[in-house]
C-alpha cells in the first residue's frame, strides 16, 4: 500500500511538473518602453539597475524609445546583459528607437526620411514588429507620420505573421476621450503652447487630436491595454497594437507599475503576454 502511494505521489509531481512548464511554453512576454533620454536616471556603469529590472520582467521582445547616446556596440552589450543577443539600434544620434530580442532580428528597415524621430520595422521570432517614437509637438506631424507607418505595413503585406506596432506615440485615443472631458488637459496643452511657440498639440489651439489612434483602429489594429485593461490609467500616449490575428492569443496587455517604472522614467512602460507557439 506505501509503495502504491509512493507511486501515486510521484506521477502527481511528475504531472505538476509537466504542467508548470507547460504554462511556462505558453505565454511570450513583449515590453515597449520610452527610457527617458537613454534612462539617464541610472547612472550605474553599463546600466546595470535598468539591465537587472528587464531580467526581473523576462521579455522575449523590447521595443525601446529615447535611447540617446546609445550606439550600437553599446546597445548590444546591454542586451545581451538581459539575455537578449540581438539588438537593433535606429541611429546613433539624437532620439532613436531600438528593439532587442532573443530571437534573430530580420528584415530590418530602417526609416528616418519624412519622421521626427524616425522607426524601425523588422521581424522577430515570426513577429512583424515597428517600434516607433511621433512627434511630440505638433499634431499634423504626427498625422503625416503615421500615414507613413501605416503604408509601411502594407506595403510589406508580402511578409506573412501577424503585426505588433509599439512605442510613444506621443497622441491620444478616442477610446479615452471620457479621461479628458473635464478640458484639464485641454488647458495644459494651451499653457505650454504659450511658453513654447513650437508647440502644436491641438487642433485650431482648441481640441484634442485623436486622428492618429483612430486612423490605427480604422486600419484594423487592435489595443492591446485597452483591450485587456480599460483605462487602468488616467491618460496616456504609449501603446501596443496588435494586428487582429493575434487577437485570440492576446492574455493581458497594461502599464508596469513599480517602483522602480515610478522613478526611473518619465513614461511607464507598456507589456504584453502572448500564447506561444
Amino acid at each position: 500500500m506505501k509503495r502504491f502511494a509512493r507511486a501515486v505521489s510521484f506521477v502527481g509531481v511528475i504531472l505538476l511538473l509537466s504542467l508548470t512548464i507547460g504554462y511556462a511554453q505558453q505565454s511570450m512576454k513583449v515590453i515597449s518602453y520610452n527610457i527617458f533620454e537613454g534612462m539617464r536616471k541610472d547612472s550605474t556603469a553599463g546600466k546595470v539597475v535598468f539591465s537587472n529590472w528587464i531580467k526581473s520582467q523576462n521579455p522575449s521582445i523590447v521595443a525601446l524609445q529615447e535611447c540617446n547616446r546609445f550606439t550600437q556596440k553599446k546597445l548590444e552589450e546591454l542586451a545581451r546583459s538581459y539575455g537578449h543577443p540581438y539588438a537593433v539600434l535606429l541611429k546613433e544620434d539624437g532620439y532613436p528607437v531600438a528593439l532587442t530580442s532573443k530571437f534573430p532580428i530580420v528584415a530590418v528597415e530602417k526609416v528616418l526620411d519624412n519622421m521626427h524621430h524616425g522607426f524601425i520595422v523588422a521581424k522577430t521570432n515570426g513577429y512583424n514588429i515597428i517600434v516607433l517614437h511621433l512627434s511630440p509637438h505638433k499634431f499634423w506631424k504626427r498625422r503625416e507620420e503615421i500615414d507613413v507607418i501605416l503604408q509601411t505595413v502594407k506595403a510589406r503585406k508580402y511578409m506573412d505573421g501577424p503585426w505588433m506596432l509599439m512605442g510613444d506615440f506621443n497622441s491620444l485615443s478616442p477610446l479615452d476621450s471620457n479621461l479628458y472631458a473635464d478640458g484639464k488637459l485641454i488647458q495644459r496643452y494651451q499653457e505650454a503652447a504659450k511658453k513654447y511657440s513650437f508647440h502644436e498639440n491641438l487642433v485650431n489651439g482648441r481640441a484634442i487630436d485623436y486622428t492618429v489612434q483612430q486612423k490605427m483602429l480604422d486600419a484594423g489594429f487592435i489595443d492591446a491595454a485597452h483591450a485587456t485593461s480599460p483605462q487602468n490609467y488616467s491618460s496616456r500616449i504609449d501603446y501596443i497594437y496588435i494586428s487582429k490575428d493575434l487577437k485570440s492569443d492576446l492574455i493581458k496587455a497594461d502599464f508596469i507599475k513599480d517602483d522602480f517604472t515610478a522613478a526611473r522614467s518619465d513614461h511607464r512602460p507598456v507589456y504584453l503576454e502572448l500564447k506561444a507557439h
